[in-house]
């Protein structure tokens, strides 16, 4: 039963991305610098708060099942605020964030950090894992502890590996493969688009 729900809340996701136009296929420059046949938007779906209530509720179902004893959650920039937010006052625990740039203060952190903390870091989606790093080490900067990080989407490009070596779980809602399959067996995306998707994960 709660895969059918799983699937059911997924199916609705993924139908709701597209009609949102937060997919796009093209060609795009990521903000690590790496080039890609898709890009996937998530700023705009506080517009639209059918799809923004089922992401933040998946998240939120996400953590209560793999990170129960967070202290605090810390956004990374721009997307994982419009996450971070609703999920910290859902969760009644501190919001932190990560700032674009650096605060004219010194820190890399925005919101009180207290020593010991376990603090989970949030974000929209996880590609190489360096945006999730670099929240993680101005956390533990700070004298916080960062063991997880949760997205929306794994773009399955080798973020999970390389957060592992540096003692970080990555928990996603789903991944990439997952939602382009969703996607073409709804006949909303093309078998181009799929392969699109396999692509810029290295596959053929």
């Amino acid at each position: 039963m709660a895969w059918k729900k799983r699937r059911s809340r997924l199916y609705s996701i993924a139908e709701g991305l597209v009609k949102v136009g937060a997919l796009q296929f093209g060609t795009f420059t990521l903000p690590d610098g790496k080039d890609s046949s898709y890009y996937v938007n998530l700023r705009s779906l506080p517009s639209y708060p059918g799809v923004y209530g089922a992401v933040v509720d998946a998240l939120s179902e996400l953590t209560t099942k793999k990170v129960p004893r967070a202290d605090a959650y810390c956004a990374v920039p721009l997307a994982g605020l419009l996450l971070a937010t609703p999920l910290a006052l859902a969760k009644k625990k501190p919001l932190l964030y990560t700032p674009i740039e650096k605060l004219e203060t010194g820190r890399q952190v925005e919101g009180e950090v207290r020593p010991g903390w376990n603090v989970v870091v949030v974000g929209d989606l996880a590609t190489s894992g360096k945006t999730i790093m670099s929240a993680a080490e101005a956390i533990q900067d700070e004298g916080g502890k960062v063991n997880s990080a949760i997205v929306l989407i794994d773009r399955l490009e080798g973020a999970r590996e390389r957060l592992s070596k540096r003692g970080i779980t990555l928990h996603a809602v789903t991944d990439m493969v997952e939602l382009a399959d969703m996607l073409y067996s709804m006949e909303l995306i093309s078998k181009e688009n799929v392969k699109a998707i396999t692509k810029s994960m290295g596959g053929t």
